[in-house]
Formats: C-alpha cells, sequence, structure tokens
C-alpha cells in the first residue's frame, strides 16, 4: 500500500530523550528510513496483537489437553511404561499439529529423550 506523502495522514509524536537516535540506528542497519522503519513496528505490534489473542486460545486448549492426557495416564497405570509413554506421545503429537494449523506462525516443538 503505497501512499505519497502529500496524501499520508501525519501525526506529531513526541519522542523520549535517545529514542529518536536508536530508531535511526536500526533503521539504517534496515536500509529502511526512519518513518518506514516506525511504520513497519506499528504495522508488526498491530498483527502480534491479534496473533496474540490466537496464541493465548492456543495454550488454554493445550493446557486442558495436557489435563485430559495426565487423567488418562493416571486409569492407565497397569500399562507397561514404554508402550504408554508411546501411545501418549502420539496423541501428543496429533494433538498439537491440530492446535498449530488453528494458529499458523504458532509452533510447539517437541522433544523426543532417549
Amino acid at each position: 500500500m503505497s501512499t505519497s506523502s502529500r496524501n499520508a495522514e501525519k501525526f506529531v509524536v513526541r519522542l523520549p530523550d535517545g529514542m529518536r537516535d536508536k530508531i535511526n540506528q536500526v533503521a539504517r542497519k534496515n536500509h529502511r528510513s526512519m518513518n518506514s522503519e516506525i511504520i513497519k513496528r506499528l504495522e508488526r505490534t498491530l498483527s502480534e496483537d491479534a496473533t496474540g489473542i490466537l496464541n493465548v486460545e492456543y495454550l488454554e486448549q493445550l493446557s486442558k489437553r495436557c489435563k485430559e492426557l495426565e487423567a488418562s495416564l493416571e486409569g492407565l497405570q497397569n500399562e507397561p511404561t514404554v508402550a504408554l509413554l508411546k501411545r501418549t506421545l502420539e496423541q501428543v503429537t496429533r494433538r498439537c499439529e491440530e492446535l498449530e494449523a488453528r494458529a499458523p506462525g504458532t509452533q510447539l516443538k517437541i522433544a523426543a529423550r532417549g
């Protein structure tokens, strides 16, 4: 979305001491103008706010599933441990994949321990 500077809305912002220099340094490092750097960062935080809502829902679902799996483990204490752990890991992995599909950009890493 390209807008000429004549048609763009303008808004004066008062920056705390030192912030202008920090923005300038980061903008130069990223090969952007200060204005472009500020816009990029505002767009990112607004997007992250929307994604954060999905992440909270994702974590709530994950927490609920962990509690369900813990209850399942308590009921299966008589089974051989290795078989039980393999089945539980498969269930957790499947559920995480389902949740990741619902919240793009969010990944849950599952590390297998030997």
